[in-house]
């Protein structure tokens, strides 16, 4: 049996509609801290959202590094998006 495949869009849209914002920010030694800030709206979805945490990055480090990528790259997109 075989992993399914880390969609990491997926896994940010989905946070998204339970109310978790996901941030990240490059520290002094060059990784990168991934934030989890609640909306009010999170509350009613707390235990959904941990368990989507637990099972997609856990202790994961390769999908932690994976999510902040990807969120740098949307921070960037959207950054740019807003400046024309």
């Amino acid at each position: 049996m075989t992993m399914p495949e880390f969609d990491i869009d997926a896994f940010i849209t989905e946070l998204e509609r339970l109310g978790v914002k996901l941030t990240t920010i490059r520290l002094p030694d060059g990784t990168y801290r991934v934030n989890r800030w609640r909306m009010l709206e999170a509350s009613a979805h707390a235990e959904q959202i941990e368990r989507l945490w637990a099972t997609h990055i856990g202790d994961n480090k390769t999908h932690m590094r994976l999510l902040a990528d990807r969120l740098l790259v949307r921070a960037s997109t959207s950054n740019a998006n807003d400046h024309k």
